[in-house]
């Protein structure tokens, strides 16, 4: 056999040669049958083998060479078909075809072609092996290959790749169990209608959601009449609108799109028998028969609730978020001090108004940039972020910022770390509050306070120095001052003769005088030792009652004098003994009793009550004098002070009384204050515990 036995050079003298050679002319009409079938052979589409009439190989075309990975001069003159094919698929071929014709055939090449050395058409399918071992299906046309004399010389089998065919078999099996699974799903509607829109299939899907049987709408209603009336006369006028054709509300309303052939998906609210209502996405197809010609619809609905449902959980979250952000930024932006947020490499992520200021840059260009590139140290800056890291927060580090103009402003930094969600950190939020005015008002601060502290300790040197020299004098005059007062009450006594009315007249002044002096001196004394905390108190027990009785008696000839009632009216309860300084007690029901005394005019009235307040007496002096004017209560209890009014002018005094009786209430553990009205009366209260024990 030559090495190619379609080589054109060869053809040309094929049957001369084969008049002189039976094998010759075998071989020539092969070769002649050979270039009848050139242009398959050379098909790189179909794979093309002959054989001779033993099966072994003589033409590999480049089909072949493509889809079996050989080359031509890999199996010519070497192999047959059987030894690039399925070994079991071949058994079991040739079981097969014994059984068929009642003959038994031997696996091998033999199965392959014995139908068509038999003259039978045969056409079927097996496994070719490719030379890598990979597989692949194909389908086989066999031939014999006959001289002129109708003896086989050969056969030729011509393949063609079934894979695609194959996997386009596969899914289009797939496809019809998943549109029969789909058309039996319970998780879709599926309502086939005829033509007139009347329902002829209602799937489970559909009795599931719509709860009516198959047997209760089937050949009785249309899909309009479960559809919301409202809605479906609503799309035939946008229908109508749209497609500027009149259409009728109901069925047609809802297939004629897909009667168009129009692809058709719209929502519409459908209604449960029960009368329930529930939103659905509905497709509508128009079923056709072999002529094209439309023989009813199938309308696939899905229960739109859960989706409509979070289209508006959507929504309002969506909505949340926008109020959300919009709500931070606006406190980002309306915040005092320069905000920014970093990434955990100290990236500056955002920033507000307020540090744009700060550095003179704008949003754009400090985002991106590195923290530390705006503070005068930054490596005490790029530090201070490392410490929020680990530490979770920074409060009051002090940083100097530099401005792109270089102006520097110190700021006090507050810090801390913020997360997502999931609690991955983010980064850092940052506050830089201007501390510049502050530090330097702390500077005058502090020098104010030296100077205030230098001042108080001058002032109250002075005051040691004033309340020791009052003491001291005090005493240095009470001595004279008593000789004068008893000389002149003896005298007075006329002890030591006879004396006029003139004289007398001298030594009642005399006598008036000095113990006015002698009072004087007795407060100023009295208040000194108050200030200087000498006065000790000399508690007792006592009765309330008759100590405030004692000081009415007191001053009682000179209110009768004066045209003027003074009462007492003491509550059960307050009628108690009580643990004080008896003596103290008294001069401050004297002293306010005889400022009430002096400055309640003819015809009023002082009562002097007490009440019980828990563990405290409350005792008030309550007079219709002139009272005080307003702006003039909060000066009453000051030293040496008297009110500015006309009216004081008409009274003696030296502005002591009121504010010793403040020291000798505070000193028992009370208070004392005043409610007045100018012209009407006043009333001073004070309270005084029942007990020591209980002084707070």
């Amino acid at each position: 056999m030559p090495a190619n036995p379609l080589d054109p050079t060869e053809i040309a003298n094929g049957a001369e040669v084969a008049k002189i050679n039976p094998e010759i002319r075998s071989e020539a009409a092969l070769l002649k049958a050979g270039a009848l079938q050139n242009a398959i052979f050379n098909s790189a589409n179909f794979s093309s083998i002959a054989t001779d009439a033993k099966g072994v190989i003589q033409i590999f075309n480049v089909g072949a060479e493509r889809m079996l990975g050989y080359t031509a001069t890999e199996v010519m003159n070497k192999i047959t078909p059987a030894d690039i094919s399925d070994p079991q698929e071949v058994i079991t071929r040739a079981e097969a075809l014994s059984v068929e014709l009642g003959t038994p055939i031997t696996p091998g090449f033999e199965a392959l072609v014995f139908k068509a050395s038999r003259g039978i058409e045969d056409i079927y399918e097996l496994t070719y092996i490719r030379k890598d071992g990979s597989r692949f299906p194909a389908v086989v046309s066999v031939t014999a290959l006959r001289d002129e004399e109708d003896d086989i010389i050969g056969y030729l089998l011509i393949g063609t790749d079934n894979t695609a065919r194959k996997q386009a078999e596969e899914a289009l099996l797939k496809a019809g169990a998943l549109q029969s699974a789909i058309f039996n799903s319970a998780n879709f509607s599926s309502i086939a209608t005829d033509a007139k829109g009347v329902i002829q299939i209602f799937n489970v899907g559909a009795e599931r959601m719509l709860g009516y049987t198959a047997a209760e709408v089937m050949n009785k209603i249309t899909p309009a009449d479960i559809s919301d009336p409202q809605e479906v006369v609503a799309r035939a006028k946008e229908l109508s609108a749209e497609l500027e054709t009149l259409i009728t509300p109901g069925f047609e309303a809802l297939a004629f799109k897909a009667s168009r052939g129009i692809e058709d998906i719209y929502e519409l609210t459908y209604i449960r028998k029960d009368g329930s209502r529930f939103p659905a996405v509905v497709s509508v197809t128009a079923l056709r028969d072999d002529q094209g010609a439309i023989i009813g619809y199938l309308l696939i609905g899905t229960d739109n609730t859960a989706r409509k449902q979070i289209e508006a959980e959507q929504m309002q979250l969506s909505q949340r978020l926008r109020d959300h952000q919009f709500y931070t930024r606006s406190l980002f932006e309306c915040n005092i001090d320069a905000i920014m947020t970093t990434d955990p490499s100290s990236i500056i992520t955002d920033v507000n108004k307020q540090m744009e200021m700060l550095t003179g840059c704008t949003r754009d260009e400090l985002i991106g940039a590195p923290f530390k590139n705006y503070f005068t140290d930054p490596d005490r800056a790029e530090t201070s972020i490392k410490q929020v890291l680990s530490e979770k927060k920074v409060t009051n580090r002090e940083l100097t910022a530099r401005a792109r103009d270089g102006k520097e402003t110190v700021v006090s930094i507050n810090a801390t770390t913020f997360y997502d969600r999931d609690r991955k950190l983010q980064g850092v939020f940052a506050a830089a509050r201007d501390v510049t005015e502050r530090k330097r008002l702390d500077q005058v601060l502090n020098e104010k306070n030296i100077e205030l502290e230098r001042a108080k300790s001058v002032a109250e040197k002075t005051n040691r120095a004033k309340t020791d020299f009052l003491a001291n004098m005090s005493h240095e005059l009470r001595t004279p001052l008593n000789s004068v007062i008893g000389f002149s009450e003896v005298l007075q006594d006329q002890m030591f003769g006879t004396i006029n009315e003139k004289q007398r007249e001298y030594l009642n002044n005399i006598l008036t005088s000095g113990r006015h002096l002698l009072s004087l001196i007795n407060d100023i004394l009295d208040l000194s030792k108050v200030e200087s905390g000498k006065m000790k108190l000399e508690v007792s027990t006592f009765s309330l009652r008759e100590t405030v009785d004692d000081s009415l008696v007191m001053l009682r000839e000179k209110a009768l004098k004066n045209g003027i009632g003074l009462h007492m009216d003491l509550a059960p309860q307050a009628d108690v003994n009580i643990v004080a300084d008896q003596r103290k007690v008294k001069q401050i029901l004297f002293n306010l009793i005889s400022n009430a005394v002096k400055f309640t005019t003819a015809g009023g009235d002082i009562v002097v009550s007490a009440v019980r307040d828990g563990e405290f007496i409350e005792v008030t002096v309550a007079d219709t004098g002139l009272g005080v004017k307003e702006e003039d209560i909060p000066k009453l209890f000051h030293p040496f002070t008297q009110l500015e009014s006309v009216y004081t002018k008409q009274y003696e005094g030296t502005g002591l009384g009121l504010a010793l009786t403040r020291q000798l209430v505070e000193l028992h553990g009370g208070r004392v204050w005043v409610k007045s009205e100018f012209g009407t009366g006043s009333r001073f209260s004070f309270t005084i515990p029942l007990d020591r024990e209980v002084q707070v």
